[in-house]
């Protein structure tokens, strides 16, 4: 199913960005879609490393990790790894045991007043390149109407409008720009329309090589008609933002096109939730088991175990194919950040992602037996997450069963 872009070694050629649209994700015959994953993954907990220590690297309070960790290599083999607020920074080095968090603000929302803008809070999400000198970029945006009196501040999500647009980079990473096109997906209706609730495209996982084009999965949180979950978005072109296609009715058909840009027919443009009970949380990242073929998500969740336990922490899940999954099953177990009531529980942690340091992906996306797992580490502010907060790695085993 992977195309050859998901093998690119380091500084190796340029590869073609257009694939065709109409060449599917191969569905794997007879692929269950419940039960245990394909694949175990144990956490070796005597093998912890923090990549960044907010009290030691930070360059601001609000300098923070906000994202799953998103990695490449660029044409001169130096890694370059994402994971921050909206003023986005990266971490950079010849490997991952000598990354430094550089001061560098590399790309910027304007944050803009007007939803119909995209172009708000913008946190660099998802990144994919071919040749390490052009860097693409999915970008969350989130339009806050709180901030601008449209509903009270104890009512932030009430006025919070979600979309996912494009960057690019020319330099390798040093700088992003947004792209022209700008808009990768969004509702089928206006901010003002979705007032009363959260609402929209959010938290895009890492983009992944397939037959023919990219693939990468966000999570969708609509009114009806469109139901709520995890949605996989297709493109045979990276340098267009508009060819993104959404999976519904067994096609990546389905465009989530400018609800500002004309009247839309809200069931003209929804994607089909991707097997919800297999993937019942946001998916945080996509990564390929080279030696067995199987895709591996990352989710952070709750759920109770065979004796009614209640167990928090970060599950993954495994699929042939990316459409048909397996699973949830818990990876690690450790208190979740905004998962606290009254307050919040000690050092909560989120944003999970597999990444194999040694993958010769120039992107990431595949892994060997032993990969790692990233993920953010906060120290509270009395009982609230504030901006103290670490980037943890941690080794990975992974078996067959």
């Amino acid at each position: 199913m992977p195309s050859s872009a998901s093998r690119t070694a380091p500084g190796g050629p340029s590869r073609v960005l257009r694939g065709t649209l109409a060449a599917g994700l191969t569905v794997g015959a007879g692929a269950a879609t419940a039960g245990e994953p394909a694949l175990t993954l144990t956490v070796d907990p005597g093998r912890e490393r923090l990549l960044f220590r907010h009290e030691r690297d930070a360059c601001e309070t609000w300098d923070i990790p906000d994202t799953p960790s998103r990695a490449y290599r660029d044409a001169a083999g130096t890694i370059h790894l994402f994971q921050s607020h909206h003023r986005a920074r990266s971490l950079e080095g010849p490997d991952f045991a000598s990354l430094a968090h550089s001061c560098t603000v590399v790309f910027e929302g304007r944050q803009r007043d007007d939803p119909a803008s995209f172009d708000n809070a913008s946190w660099i999400a998802s990144t994919f390149t071919t040749d390490g000198r052009t860097v693409h970029a999915v970008v969350h945006d989130e339009y806050r109407g709180h901030r601008l009196g449209a509903c009270a501040p104890r009512d932030a999500a009430a006025c919070w409008y979600n979309a996912l647009t494009a960057a690019v980079s020319t330099d390798g990473g040093a700088s992003f720009r947004p792209a022209e096109p700008r808009l990768v997906a969004a509702l089928p209706r206006r901010a003002e329309e979705t007032r009363g609730a959260q609402a929209g495209v959010f938290e895009p996982t890492n983009i992944v090589a397939v037959t023919g084009g990219f693939a990468m999965m966000a999570n969708v949180v609509a009114p009806a008609p469109q139901r709520s979950g995890n949605c996989l978005l297709r493109t045979d072109d990276l340098t267009d933002a508009s060819r993104w296609r959404a999976w519904a009715s067994g096609a990546f058909a389905t465009r989530l096109p400018d609800p500002y840009a004309g009247d839309l027919d809200p069931a003209a443009h929804v994607c089909d939730p991707i097997d919800p009970a297999a993937l019942p949380w946001p998916v945080t990242s996509l990564t390929r088991h080279e030696a067995s073929g199987q895709w591996i998500a990352t989710m952070k969740g709750r759920r109770a175990d065979g004796d009614g336990v209640e167990r928090t922490g970060i599950f993954y899940a495994t699929s042939p194919d990316l459409l048909h999954w397996q699973g949830p099953a818990l990876l690690l177990e450790a208190p979740l950040m905004g998962s606290g009531t009254p307050c919040a529980p000690e050092r909560p942690i989120g944003y999970p992602a597999l990444v194999d340091p040694e993958s010769s992906d120039r992107n990431f996306t595949t892994l060997g037996d032993r990969p790692a797992l990233t993920f953010v580490r906060a120290q509270l502010d009395g009982c609230e997450v504030g901006p103290d907060r670490d980037i943890v790695m941690v080794q990975v085993r992974i078996g067959r069963r």
